[in-house]
């Protein structure tokens, strides 16, 4: 009976992922890594939203990009470097 429930629970997994790296090409996106580098390996962020502090003051940034085989990859940007990573599929 639990096999049963574990599948539909796999299929919503795949629908967004947060990780720690990502690979474009041949190169990798890390977590650490600076903005610059993320805008070599994406290029120009699709659409940008302001990340607030928890006082509501700026933070950072948040990056949307859209890639050719339909997934969207949101980079967090915090003080200049990538602070999170996630792969969506749109």
């Amino acid at each position: 009976m639990r096999r049963i429930w574990l599948i539909p629970l796999l299929a919503f997994s795949v629908c967004a992922y947060a990780g720690s790296t990502l690979r474009v090409g041949n190169q990798v996106l890390t977590v650490g890594d600076t903005a610059t580098h993320a805008i070599e390996l994406l290029g120009t962020p699709t659409y940008k939203e302001p990340v607030e502090s928890t006082y509501g003051g700026f933070a950072g940034e948040r990056w949307q990009f859209k890639r050719d085989d339909g997934h969207i990859i949101v980079v967090t940007i915090i003080g200049g470097k990538v602070n999170s990573i996630e792969d969506r599929v749109s």
